[in-house]
């Protein structure tokens, strides 16, 4: 039986370790933290009692790949799936706008939906509708010299436009400013959720924490299958000769009896213990941060599983009936600022859009992400390196790789199926 040693147990590392064990390769996984979830973990809120992400994370249709992982780990029952596609905004003073899709066929219920969406005026839904159609048309070359906000304004999607319905799209899902992404990385992950039929677009939220939906199903399987987890044991060092690694060195041990590794390591962490740039593309990334508030009311009466908030600082408000919470995507500006100014700032904006006075707010959490994801601007395009490596034994994992997708849980989770696939290849 062949070993792999797997460095990393966020979303790459434990997908990679999954498909390893069940190929019948004996699997060990480092985690340098004493959980696994990388980034994306849950946590008990010891005020309260109850478990909540670090993040609230929105799976989507066309996670394909996600969504078969699931499946391997007996998970796919934890996920709570629309019927349609449903999004539900609130202007201020709680005026509810619905985008949503009928039970006519794709791409129909689409178009329709986009419509019939009274947040704008009917001429800028029309002018929404004339970007759509002529989404399958644009040319590469040209969106890869373009920032998000250059190409709306090329295609005259105004600023209410933009407020009203890009925003919520560009920054929830490549978490960057639009001054700042790729317009072909948008434009790539437009075509994924409405070119890929009706069930691409349709929104899926996890009935239980991330840890609980993701990694605590894999820990299982991965031990059920043979392998093991190490946690609180950190990489330090990889050996290289001969173009292949040798010896990893962590904290507490020197280990050599492997065949293959796998580097699911956030890519600041894998340049400390390599040198990158001998052995495979090293791309210069820079970092956006995901701010999230938990909040608890006396009473909620929040009808909607969640919210979008046109023109607010907080673009999402997710309903746990229990609690809220707030997602603030491309959170830099925030970073800096206390816990009590960021909640300040949070109940202010439900009041303006909800109706909900500090009052009815009994306590709540505040989690920074800082480097929640690599911000995917222009300048990485074709710069990020793929799963194979010039080190022989040495395959690569991780949202930062190329996987064509921006940094989310889709592109970690198809980057360790990519690595673990190259493995079980080889094998044969």
């Amino acid at each position: 039986m062949k070993k792999c040693l797997v460095l990393g147990g966020g979303f790459a590392g434990l997908t990679s370790a999954v498909y390893l064990s069940k190929a019948g390769f004996k699997v060990e996984l480092l985690e340098a933290s004493p959980k696994l979830g990388g980034r994306a973990y849950s946590l008990l809120e010891p005020v309260t009692g109850e478990i909540v992400d670090n993040g609230q994370h929105i799976f989507m249709g066309c996670y394909k790949e996600t969504l078969k992982f699931l499946k391997v780990t007996g998970s796919l029952g934890k996920l709570e799936f629309q019927g349609s596609l449903t999004i539900n905004f609130l202007k201020e003073n709680n005026k509810l706008f619905q985008l949503s899709a009928s039970k006519f066929l794709y791409p129909l219920n689409l178009l329709l939906a986009l419509l019939n969406y009274k947040a704008i005026t009917f001429s800028e839904r029309l002018l929404m509708l004339k970007f759509f159609f002529k989404l399958p048309f644009n040319l590469n070359k040209d969106l890869c010299k373009m920032t998000v906000l250059e190409w709306l304004e090329k295609e005259n999607q105004n600023e209410n436009i933009r407020k009203a319905f890009w925003d919520f799209l560009s920054i929830g899902a490549l978490n960057t400013n639009p001054e700042t992404a790729s317009a072909k990385v948008f434009s790539d992950t437009l075509k994924e959720i409405f070119l890929r039929g009706s069930k691409a677009a349709k929104i899926i939220l996890a009935r239980e924490g991330l840890s609980e939906t993701y990694c605590n199903s894999a820990q299982k399987f991965i031990g059920k299958n043979g392998g093991e987890i190490s946690l609180s044991e950190k990489a330090e060092e990889l050996i290289v000769e001969n173009h292949k690694i040798i010896k990893v060195k962590t904290g507490k041990r020197e280990i050599s009896d492997y065949d293959f590794v796998v580097s699911a390591l956030p890519h600041y962490a894998l340049e400390k213990i390599i040198e990158i740039k001998n052995h495979f593309k090293n791309p210069v990334l820079q970092y956006s941060s995901i701010l999230s508030v938990h909040l608890w009311l006396k009473q909620n009466n929040l009808q909607k599983s969640f919210y979008g908030l046109i023109g607010s600082q907080i673009h999402w408000v997710f309903n746990h009936i229990s609690y809220l919470t707030l997602v603030i995507s491309d959170a830099e500006r925030f970073m800096e600022l206390s816990k009590e100014e960021i909640f300040a700032i949070a109940y202010e904006e439900l009041n303006k859009f909800m109706g909900i006075s500090r009052e009815e707010i009994t306590t709540y959490k505040v989690i920074k992400e800082k480097r929640a994801t690599f911000i995917p601007s222009n300048n990485v395009l074709g710069s990020r390196p793929e799963t194979e490596t010039k080190i022989k034994n040495l395959f690569l994992a991780g949202d930062w790789i190329e996987t064509g997708l921006p940094s989310t849980i889709e592109s970690a989770v198809k980057s360790g199926r990519m690595a673990a696939d190259l493995i079980i290849n080889h094998k044969q």
